[in-house]
């Protein structure tokens, strides 16, 4: 178990600039599996090299596709194998403790002509997959996972094998918007002809569709209908592809710098996605002092740079619409809250239930520990701020959000803090500490 300790923090603002904050762990993953699907080779720059990101690297590997890795440049290059061409692995799947990674490669493992099986840690095998069996059945997959007492789910791991007369075209409505869930069906979609609808009711990440968009493929986004099919081979163009800097990775440090006086920070290189960075609107319409400049927009992927300045904070109620885009940062959001003025309220978002914890039980936990005003409900919760933050000690129960933000909600509002496990952070920020570092936090981090 790792354990980060801080004493109380005497350091009051933040004036360094910011330029390490690592990509896109969303668009990483894609890029591996896109980048093996294709026909041609494929380089990314600023890939994540993060523990998810490194277990879906591996997998690809393991399922015959040669990718080059050089951290130094923090890149890759993949030798595509085509949609076909990947060979059945000669041991178990194992995504450690990504999501992102064990449904969308449902989708894709559902089109190969040999069986394999799909795992994960410990809290991916609590993870339910019957969002993404059920659909893929009806196109035809053939799913087997295992049964846990009292629910009606399925979990990992998952066996895989190979459609008796291939994947089938399907319409299908997603009863909650879940990049995951679209993700996974866009890539069945991809191994059948005939095209496909996938309609999702509300607005989430689209990396997937504008990546494929990129490299070829048969695909046509209209309004909330994703229409997809395998007509066209993947071919990635001859440039190489910049991995913009995740803005949820970016968002703890966006956030520090908003609650931390006389403080001012810039950000570079951050994606500015539309269907990611709601993060920024929601915090503005907080009150938040936050300029986006320097944008540019590579192959629909659009980054920019943001300056962020200490801002006096109104907190409000979440519109709903908003909640499946900003998903991720809501554990973040809530210590923003912790520092603004009024109720913070947020609704609609059941997804958290499912996520890396229960994020809405261990955001209640975390809030209430830091010694704030917080009451729980089944699909959010309610956070009345300012709150006068008391010295604390949590579990993140290995999700890797929830440490982060009590991380930065103990050097935000200078009290002293214990936050065990801690080691979850590397599957998605590995230089989180080394940033800290270099704004002068002090920390210790203990192995026991």
């Amino acid at each position: 178990m790792t354990t980060c300790t801080l004493n109380a923090q005497e350091k009051t603002a933040l004036t360094s600039m910011i330029t390490t904050i690592p990509g896109d762990k969303s668009i990483s993953h894609r890029a591996i599996m896109i980048g093996a699907l294709a026909e041609n080779t494929s380089h990314f720059t600023n890939f994540l090299f993060s523990e998810d990101c490194l277990n879906t690297l591996a997998i690809f590997q393991a399922l015959g596709v040669n990718i080059t890795v050089s951290t130094q440049e923090k890149s890759v290059v993949i030798k595509g194998v085509g949609l076909h061409g990947l060979t059945a692995p000669a041991k178990t799947l194992e995504v450690g403790n990504s999501g992102t990674s064990i449904r969308l490669l449902s989708g894709i493992l559902s089109g190969q002509k040999f069986t394999s099986t799909i795992t994960g840690d410990t809290s991916i095998k609590h993870r339910p997959m019957k969002r993404v069996a059920g659909p893929l059945a009806q196109m035809g997959a053939v799913i087997t996972g295992t049964s846990r007492e009292g629910r009606q789910d399925i979990f990992p791991p998952l066996t895989i094998s190979k459609a008796p007369t291939g994947l089938q075209p399907i319409t299908y409505t997603l009863p909650v918007a879940s990049a995951q869930v679209k993700s996974c069906i866009i890539f069945a979609s991809l191994y059948s002809d005939q095209r496909s609808t996938i309609i999702e009711p509300e607005t989430c990440r689209d990396h997937t569709e504008r990546l494929l968009r990129h490299y070829g493929a048969d695909i046509e986004v209209n309004g909330p209908q994703i229409h997809v099919s395998g007509k066209h081979p993947l071919r990635c163009p001859d440039d190489v592809f910049y991995i913009p800097g995740d803005i949820s990775s970016a968002a703890f440090f966006i956030v520090l710098g908003l609650i931390m006086k006389n403080s001012e920070l810039t950000l570079t290189g951050i994606g500015l996605n539309p269907t990611r960075n709601r993060l920024i609107s929601v915090l503005q319409k907080m009150g938040a002092d936050i300029e986006v400049f320097d944008i540019k927009n590579q192959d629909g992927e659009p980054y920019g740079t943001l300056r962020v300045r200490s801002s006096v904070l109104t907190n409000g109620p979440v519109d709903p619409a908003d909640v499946p885009i900003i998903i991720d940062e809501i554990p973040i959001l809530a210590i923003t809250a912790l520092f603004g003025n009024g109720t913070f309220q947020v609704r609609d978002a059941q997804e958290l239930r499912v996520k890396e914890s229960d994020r809405i039980q261990s955001i209640c936990h975390m809030i209430n520990a830091m010694g704030g005003s917080i009451t729980e409900y089944d699909d959010g919760f309610d956070l009345k701020g300012p709150a006068v933050l008391q010295p604390f000690e949590i579990d993140s129960h290995h999700d890797h959000r929830i440490a982060m933000s009590a991380i930065i909600g103990s050097i935000g509002g200078h009290v002293a803090a214990t936050v065990h496990n801690c080691a979850c952070i590397n599957t998605s920020f590995p230089n989180f500490f080394d940033i800290l570092t270099h704004l002068g936090v002090q920390y210790d981090l203990s192995h026991d």
